[in-house]
């Protein structure tokens, strides 16, 4: 066998080798975790949550980050906003642009996606300030059943 005879063969058992890799590859790189498979119970709350936060994001002018959740021991949608604001009246008007939202966008998509009527005990708004560089965020307010509801420290600015 001559030098060009083994250099073909062996560039030919090389392609034929990348060709069976390339053909496993997906087969290998398959997730096999099979927990990844187990039953989960998304609920109507999980689902208005999710559009929620979905909402909230691609809203414009409503600029702080926002966390939604759905509670399925409380049964209810807790929106926590992290914002800049120090006082009260700074963050209630941050909430009310978020539950002017909730109002225009979710309860209409909660009544025709899921048939429940979304009313202010079913959501709960809470503010926190962001604490600035390196400090920890606290709450600020909270609208909950359709009330606000200032934290004991920060009463006396109100």
């Amino acid at each position: 066998m001559n030098r060009r005879t083994r250099r073909a063969s062996l560039v030919l058992s090389c392609l034929v080798a990348l060709g069976i890799v390339a053909a496993l590859v997906p087969f290998l790189a398959r997730a096999n975790n099979s927990k990844l498979s187990n039953p989960y119970p998304y609920l109507a709350g999980d689902d208005i949550a999710h559009r929620m936060g979905f909402l909230f994001r691609v809203t414009a002018g409503l600029a702080p980050a926002a966390l939604v959740d759905y509670d399925r021991k409380a049964k209810t949608l807790t929106i926590e906003i992290i914002g800049t604001a120090e006082k009260a009246d700074g963050a209630k008007r941050e909430i009310e642009a978020f539950n002017a939202v909730i109002k225009d966008r979710i309860v209409p998509y909660a009544k025709e996606r899921h048939g429940i009527t979304l009313e202010d005990r079913d959501v709960t708004l809470i503010y926190f300030n962001d604490g600035g560089e390196g400090a920890t965020p606290y709450e600020l307010v909270r609208r909950q059943e359709g009330k606000y509801v200032t934290p004991a420290r920060e009463s006396s600015e109100n």
